[in-house]
């Protein structure tokens, strides 16, 4: 019986410390040169610095703002800074935003709202139509203000 304890134990436990913490200036390590892309024609293409690229395909957490681009279709993004202050307004690149796909079942979010979200980070370096950070099986959690 205490071993199947422990080895649940285990499980559990691997599976808290398997997650890797991250803030948005370890995602700023990534410049981008313009490269013709075929049909597309001259894209800018990221290329992320070593402690970033270690972070391809691991489970991460990080904490920003929800924006609620397309709700209705699962269209989310996680940005550093609110809707008026995201990279397509004016401040910051690309890289303080990741796209979000949320598992089945997420809750319905406001513009804006604080959430922590853990899922896969995966770094995106030829589908011009996604973000350059993309989280799979993600998993919003709000946060109490």
């Amino acid at each position: 019986m205490n071993k199947i304890i422990l080895i649940i134990v285990f499980f559990i436990s691997n599976n808290i410390f398997s997650q890797i913490e991250i803030d948005w200036l370890k995602l700023r390590d990534v410049y981008y040169k313009s490269e013709y892309q075929g049909e597309y024609g001259y894209t800018q293409t990221p290329y992320f610095g070593q402690e970033v690229e270690a972070l391809n395909n691991k489970e991460v957490k990080i904490t920003g703002y929800m924006l609620t681009l397309s709700p209705d279709e699962g269209i989310f993004v996680l940005s550093q800074n609110p809707y008026a202050d995201c990279f397509f307004c004016g401040y910051g690149g690309p890289e303080s935003a990741i796209e979000l796909r949320l598992k089945p079942g997420y809750d319905s979010f406001l513009m804006d709202e604080l959430v922590t979200v853990t899922g896969i980070l995966r770094l995106n370096r030829v589908d011009v139509s996604s973000g350059v950070y993309v989280m799979d099986n993600a998993v919003a959690t709000k946060e109490e203000i």
